[in-house]
Formats: C-alpha cells, structure tokens, sequence
C-alpha cells in the first residue's frame, strides 16, 4: 500500500510534469517555427484581412504578402485602400492584390455579393482585424444608443456576417483554413473607460471558441476550418496614438508576433510575448490590488491621450 509521502511525491510530481509541459507549450508558440505556411496551399491561396489600411491590420497584411500570400484588402476608404496596394506592390512580388470596400459601421453591407465576388478564389486565411471603440469620458448611460450600437455592428456584428459569409468557401478550401480574431486583454479584465470595447472583444473571444468547437462537432475528425482569438494588448498606431515602448510596440513590430502565432493550434493566444508575461504577472494580484493596478494604467492612458 501506498504511503503519505510516497502519494504526495507522486502528486507533486505529476503537478510539476504538468507544469512543464504547459510551460513547453507556450514557449514553443513564441520561439518555435511559425505554421502559417500551413495554410499557403500553392500560389493561388488568399488571405482576405479587415481593417487593412493602418495599423495591426496593415501590417499584417505587409507579413503575409511577404510570405507568399495573395490578398484581399477590405477598408472603407479607397484612396487609403490604393496607398496600400501601391506600398505592397512595390516589392515586386507579383502576387494578386484585390480590395474590399464595405464600411463596417453600416449594417446595409451585402455579404453575399462580397462573397460572390470572391468565388473560384481560395481563402485560407480570414483575419478579422476591424474593430474600435474610443475610451470615453461619459459613463455607459451617457452614451448615445445610436454610439453603442454603432460599436456593437463594427466590432461584433461586421465579422460575425462576414464569417457566415465565407464560411461555406473555407470548408470548401484544399487543405486547412483559419478564422482569426483580433480580441482584446479587455474582454479578459475589467478595465474601466471602455466597457463596450471590453463587452464587444469577449463576444468575439466566445464566437471564435464556440464556432471553432462546432465545426469540429460536425467534421467529427479534423475539421477544414479552426479559429483563432488573438489577446491584443497595447499596440501603437494611428488609431491608438502613444509612446512606442517594449510593452507598446508599433503595430509593424507587433504583426510579425501577430503572424507567428497564426496557426499555433491554440484556441487562443497573446500573440505579443511580453503581454502574455505581462498578463501572467498581473493575473496573481487579488482583485482589489488589480482593480488599482487596472486604474493606474488607465489614467497614464488619459494622459497620454491628451498629449496626443
């Protein structure tokens, strides 16, 4: 029979294995080989991403030409649109380029002609990148309902259509595609001064988990189709003006973490590996000491955003 300290030895481990094996995990999704390449079948395959004119969506769009993708670029302005394919353009590659203009804050966009547009192309790469909502002074009733709901069909409702859209195409695809999620670390804590971007994040974190779970329900073997909620952090950009820093990085810097992680066969993952530490840091606080923590960062946030 098994002693008390020949259980707990055992016990302890198994908690250490376990540990290791996590740590392993997650390390190997930063400083391993990238499996994006998974996902360029041949040189026909596309990756259509939203939001592509600035920022994280730009750049990402920069990384995946340079990896051999063919693109469709969406925005709602078309000359920034054209200043993009001419900047991608220019390096000569030859790859095709086609441009999406739909204004994701209009709920009369036709997904279905956008769909049909695209068909015959295979896309394998889905990378919902638009999305905002400012950090307001006003309180959440202070807010116009027509504001709220603005953000709600920017942020949730424009790639949740988008997605019942081309999903039919995805499965159809050769080999494996992916849906990826621009989310936020405020849809994971309660950061203040920006409750609908935090509430629009965690339904796209729950849509991205749940449709991933449910196409796998259904193939009932390796589906076609995986999803991917990416945890953003703090990123500068046009859209996000402040100090570029080791825990803000530019939003080129940050594509390439961004592209990386494309593909890691995790649900979900803070794609910057200096936020994960970050989060994994703050996560031990009690929650009052976080809520202060969370305070804190907020305030440096207005600060900054009134030098800017």
């Amino acid at each position: 029979m098994m002693s008390t300290t020949q259980l707990l030895t055992a016990v302890g481990a198994l908690v250490v294995a376990q540990t290791t094996y996590s740590l392993l995990r997650v390390l190997a999704v930063y400083f391993g080989p990238s499996r994006v390449g998974r996902y360029l079948h041949g040189p026909h395959s596309y990756a259509l991403i939203t939001g592509a004119t600035d920022g994280i969506g730009k750049g990402v769009a920069h990384e995946l030409y340079k990896k051999g993708f063919n693109l469709i670029l969406h925005g709602r302005n078309e000359e920034k649109l054209k200043k993009v394919v001419e900047e991608l353009k220019a390096s000569g590659s030859g790859r095709d380029i086609r441009t999406w203009i739909a204004d994701a804050n209009r709920a009369d966009v036709d997904f279905a002609a956008a769909a049909a547009q695209w068909e015959g192309l295979e896309i394998t790469l889905v990378i919902h990148n638009v999305g905002s909502a400012p950090v307001r002074e006003s309180t959440i009733d202070g807010i116009a309902a027509g504001e709220l709901l603005t953000d709600i069909q920017r942020n949730d409702l424009f790639p949740l259509l988008l997605t019942r859209a081309v999903l039919p195409q995805l499965r159809r695809a050769a080999g494996p595609t992916q849906l990826v999620f621009v989310g936020s670390l405020s849809s994971a804590f309660p950061i203040p001064r920006i409750v609908p971007y935090g509430a629009t994040k965690a339904f796209l974190r729950q849509l991205s988990a749940a449709l991933g779970s449910d196409e796998a329900f259904r193939a009932r073997s390796t589906p076609n189709v995986t999803t991917l909620y990416m945890d953003v952090g703090s990123v500068a950009s046009n859209a996000h003006k402040t100090d570029v820093s080791l825990m803000t990085p530019a939003a080129e810097a940050f594509a390439k973490h961004f592209v990386h992680c494309i593909g890691c066969g995790r649900a979900s993952v803070i794609p910057y590996w200096p936020h994960a530490l970050q989060t994994c840091t703050v996560g031990f606080l009690p929650d009052s000491l976080l809520q202060k923590e969370l305070f804190k960062a907020m305030e440096a946030e207005m600060d900054l955003l009134k030098k800017h």
